[in-house]
């Protein structure tokens, strides 16, 4: 075999193997992708238990003078004589707040890394492949030539 047909058959297994696991549709992003779903569809289905329990809570909360003043008394450390005053919020005022929640949860989910990056993989491993096939070819052209095997009568 000659050095370059050596160096191009490992630069081909080297590209289906690219192909097959590191590119943007094969199994690596596509592990990736099904990760980040699943995180995802978990964290719509808390939010939505989540919501319905606070629309709950906001309803009687609402309709209800004693459950306002129990949840004051609750959170606030309010006494038995204590009265409390209901004020409206503003829809600003919930805008802001989501904006910072949304903002804190990305921020969380961003920093946790467990394995590398693919960006990073592709770029080694492009590099390991570019590095492996020089070196055959180098290596295999340094090599003394060999005889054909001709007879001599």
């Amino acid at each position: 075999m000659t050095p370059i047909k050596a160096a191009l058959s490992i630069c081909y297994l080297c590209t289906v193997f690219y192909c097959i696991v590191l590119s943007s549709s094969g199994m690596a992003e596509r592990k990736a992708l099904e990760k980040e779903f699943t995180k995802v569809a978990e964290d719509v289905e808390r939010l939505a238990i989540e919501n319905q329990v606070l629309e709950e809570k906001e309803k009687r909360l609402q309709n209800d003078s004693y459950a306002l003043e129990k949840e004051a008394r609750k959170y606030y450390l309010l006494s038995e004589n204590a009265h409390v005053i209901k004020f409206e919020e503003t829809k600003l005022a919930k805008d802001e707040a989501v904006a910072k929640t949304t903002k804190l949860a990305h921020i969380n989910s961003n920093l946790s890394l467990k394995e590398p990056p693919l960006f990073l993989l592709r770029f080694f491993y492009l590099s390991f492949s570019v590095f492996l096939c020089l070196g055959v070819y180098w290596k295999l052209k340094s090599l003394p030539p060999q005889s054909k095997g001709k007879r001599l009568n």
